[in-house]
């Protein structure tokens, strides 16, 4: 009778375990091998290479506790529109503070009449609907543990008032609650490790001991995560930043690999994914960003730092680049992709989505609807180059290089033009890309239509002209309809010389009462 009943406590193990493993994780795997990320299916075995070309959409990081952009677009249609742009990942940063089940958002950044759903949701409950809703749309998401204080990006994984030992709670906590959707990849651990942080030092500051050891914990309970494992600053080992030191390669915070040939990440090695983050000129104007060779210098640069790590076959995403895309930081990010490309390194998230960005502005610009076309023509080389066949959606650049468009009579500046579908009408534009310099001598409107598929869309570059150098004094919202220059002036100085004369007129009566 015992053993009959020890074969039915088999049986029963054997036809439930997979139902009871399904309630903790879902039909899906992650990995990292020889430099790429695959997604496998648990049931069927398939496995397809995964190529993560993402975008970071930061908030929940801050005392706001909530993803920006809410206060003018529905959050759903943001979405929608990072999918539409041609991303398939988001970043979405976070603090302590965000992850507590009672933390509510600052109700500022949220339009609840564009928002309805959200009105007295949590942070907590605000970030699991975006993560529902991006896996219901094709789009993976990748939880970045990005300040402990919601203030500050603090350089170790731990402070005076916050615990290593928390810090890990916090991870096990939100593998349990986010483990279950399958559009979620994996935990970055920490964000930016600087100053004293260290990598291959052996103790308590020493970065790669603490990956493996949140690392394991997070595997535990969500084993088809992959752990994002940013650099350093420094890794106060002496005979490896003697390096950098030496010839003023310095690193940004989050990108300094260089111990990893040393001393890497004794986790299962599919499961680790190293991802330095790397900075142009608008954010940090490092010595090498001024010398004469620049960017013919930057490849080297970026091999020591972390490029190498290719050629020993680990994986890299870069989990953070950008800037402001103007100047030498647009140069800077184009001698990046160019190198990426030829390195075949494909994954990335580019920083960021929020215009907010002080030092790199965003995709978006300040409505949250209006796109930086020029940076995603960037985006949009190393996306195709990852996968040829993509389709890029119609979109026009059009700009001039005056700071303003109110212009002097006599105002000689440059325009340029690129769209990728065909110009069907324009009246200064016959091609798809080039540039012009003209000297404005009157207002005029610059526009060009374009055509891809069974898409049209129009683009206008008004420049308001006026006589003298007044331009620079007034804003183009008094500019609706266009006057010409002796009127504006001529108005401006008889509603200045009528209200002189009421002036005189109240005084005169007030003296005459006195």
């Amino acid at each position: 009778m015992e053993i009959k009943l020890f074969c039915v406590f088999i049986v029963f193990i054997i036809l439930f375990s997979p139902f009871v493993i399904a309630l903790s994780y879902p039909d899906v795997n992650y990995t990292a091998e020889n430099g790429i990320i695959f997604v496998q299916n648990v049931t069927t075995g398939e496995k397809k290479p995964l190529y993560l070309h993402g975008v970071s959409w930061f908030g929940f990081e801050l005392k706001d506790h909530v993803v920006y952009g809410l206060d003018k677009r529905n959050w759903k249609d943001i979405l929608k529109d990072v999918k539409r742009l041609g991303f398939n990942a988001i970043r979405l940063p976070f603090c302590s503070e965000s992850i507590r089940p009672d933390t509510r958002p600052s109700p500022e950044r949220i339009n609840y009449e564009l928002n309805p759903d959200l009105k007295n949701l949590t942070s907590l409950e605000i970030m699991e609907k975006i993560i529902e809703y991006a896996n219901s749309i094709g789009l993976y998401i990748l939880l970045d543990y990005h300040r402990i204080g919601c203030e500050e990006i603090e350089p170790l994984w731990y402070t005076e008032n916050y615990s290593e030992e928390q810090y890990i709670k916090d991870w096990i906590f939100l593998a349990k609650r986010f483990g279950k959707y399958p559009n979620v990849i994996g935990a970055d651990i920490k964000n930016e490790p600087h100053g004293e942080a260290g990598w291959g030092t052996g103790d308590e500051r020493d970065f790669r001991l603490f990956a493996e050891k949140v690392g394991r914990e997070i595997l535990k309970v969500a084993p088809h995560w992959l752990i994002f494992v940013e650099g350093t600053q420094y890794t106060h080992v002496p005979n490896i930043d003697e390096i950098i030191e030496k010839k003023g390669w310095w690193t940004f915070w989050g990108e300094n690999l260089m111990g990893v040939k040393d001393y890497p990440v004794r986790l299962p090695r599919g499961k680790v994914v190293y991802s330095p983050h790397v900075y142009g000129p608008s954010v940090y104007m490092m010595d090498y960003f001024k010398s004469p060779d620049f960017p013919n210098n930057m490849p080297i640069i970026w091999e020591t730092h972390f490029g190498y790590l290719t050629d020993l076959n680990y994986t890299l995403v870069i989990g953070e680049w950008g800037g402001n895309y103007e100047g030498l930081d647009k140069v800077w990010q184009d001698a990046f992709v160019k190198w990426l490309i030829k390195k075949k390194i494909y994954n990335f998230f580019y920083w960021c989505l929020n215009p907010e960005s002080g030092d790199t502005g965003g995709i978006f610009l300040d409505d949250w609807k209006t796109v930086n076309w020029e940076k995603m023509r960037v985006i949009y080389r190393l996306i195709k180059a990852a996968n040829p066949e993509f389709e890029e959606p119609l979109y026009i650049i059009l700009k001039t290089n005056a700071t303003t468009s109110i212009l002097g009579v006599g105002e000689r500046i440059r325009i340029y033009w690129y769209t990728n579908g065909k110009v069907i009408d324009s009246n200064f534009a016959h091609s798809s890309e080039g540039e012009m310099n003209i000297t404005v001598t009157k207002s005029m409107t610059l526009y060009i239509i374009v055509k891809k598929g069974n898409q049209t869309l129009r683009k206008e570059l008004k420049l308001y002209v006026i006589g003298g150098n007044y331009g620079s004094n007034i804003s183009t919202t008094q500019l609706v309809t266009p006057k010409k220059g002796g009127e504006r002036i001529s108005t401006s100085l008889k509603l200045a010389i009528s209200l002189l004369f009421i002036l005189l007129f109240v005084w005169y009566l007030l003296r005459e009462k006195h």
